[in-house]
């Protein structure tokens, strides 16, 4: 049995569908929802969403945000997504090389702070290429 999700922006919804599985990226780690999950409210990190229908995955980088689960619907309500049109491996590599860099070489503490979103999703980008390719 399915269960459906929503993802929304304050602007828009980037996609209502059914899903089998669901992983999300959680502040603490990644959440896995399958049917029948308890009821759950949780924060988002900027990461990774991965969808499974069908034996497929679909992955979604996300900017933050909230997830609610009550019985078989998923409502995630982010800041912004970003989209995965034209990810190249060699890019998604070299971006995370840079972002690491980055925030090595990060002086103050908004620059650490910066740098670190930066990181993540490039970290988000690469795991998505995974699951597109």
């Amino acid at each position: 049995m399915a269960m459906d999700i929503r993802v929304l922006t304050p602007d828009r919804v980037i996609c209502s569908t059914t899903a089998d599985e669901v992983v999300l990226p959680g502040l603490t780690g990644q959440i896995g929802i399958l049917d029948g999950h308890a009821s759950l409210i949780t924060a988002l990190d900027t990461g990774l969403l991965r969808i499974k229908l069908d034996e497929k995955w679909t992955p979604i980088i996300l900017c933050g945000g909230l997830a609610e689960v009550d019985q078989d619907r998923v409502t995630v309500l982010v800041n912004d997504v970003e989209e995965l049109i034209t990810l190249e491996l060699s890019e998604v590599t070299q971006e995370l090389e840079k972002a690491t860099l980055a925030v090595e070489s990060a002086e103050t503490s908004k620059a650490k702070l910066d740098a670190s979103m930066e990181l993540k999703k490039a970290t988000a980008r690469l795991e998505a290429v995974n699951y597109l390719s």
